[in-house]
């Protein structure tokens, strides 16, 4: 798999989290993308009061490469995969309508809007492990700013939804040893 410096090699911010599973890559791949946020109560719960009470929509649709917004940037088999997505993630109602939002791995290297958050989410399947990283780049200051605010706030709920997405996908992988 590529490096998420070939997605987006400038960020201001990022987290990593990763952890062992004893499992095969065709599993640990296959677990990763079957989880869905029905599988992580405590996520469904904080989803809802990011969005202030309106409805989820399918709990039961996987997370990864499903309901987690985005572009797929690269999908490799038994390794992993990148997703790109942009938006003004501070708002509570969500970004006001940009025409421009990337759809292809193509258009989201060369979007290009300064007021607009450009972030990757990689899901990366080792030799018995998985690990996750997002990396944000907003290349305006002021929106910079805003940005920080926001992560300052939802940075350790972000961060604790994708550890008990990692937690879960062991956990569905393991099963089925």
């Amino acid at each position: 798999m590529s490096p998420l410096d070939d997605f987006l090699p400038e960020y201001e911010f990022s987290e990593r989290h990763a952890l062992a599973i004893d499992a095969p890559a065709a599993r640990i791949d296959a677990a990763v993308r079957a989880v869905s946020i029905a599988d992580i109560p405590l996520a469904r719960a904080l989803w809802w009061i990011r969005r202030l009470g309106r409805p989820y929509g399918d709990t039961t649709k996987p997370f990864v490469g499903g309901e987690l917004p985005g572009v797929v940037l690269e999908d490799v088999p038994e390794q992993g995969l990148v997703l790109g997505l942009t938006g003004q993630f501070w708002r509570l109602l969500g970004a006001p309508d940009d025409s421009r939002r990337p759809s292809t791995a193509e258009e989201f290297l060369a979007y290009e809007r300064a007021d607009v958050c450009k972030a990757v989410v990689d899901f990366r399947i080792g030799e018995r492990a998985l690990s996750t990283e997002t990396r944000v780049h907003v290349a305006d200051p002021g929106a910079r700013r805003k940005f920080r605010r926001y992560w300052l706030v939802v940075r350790p709920f972000s961060g604790l939804i994708r550890i008990l997405l990692l937690r879960a996908a062991r956990e569905r992988a393991e099963a089925h040893a």
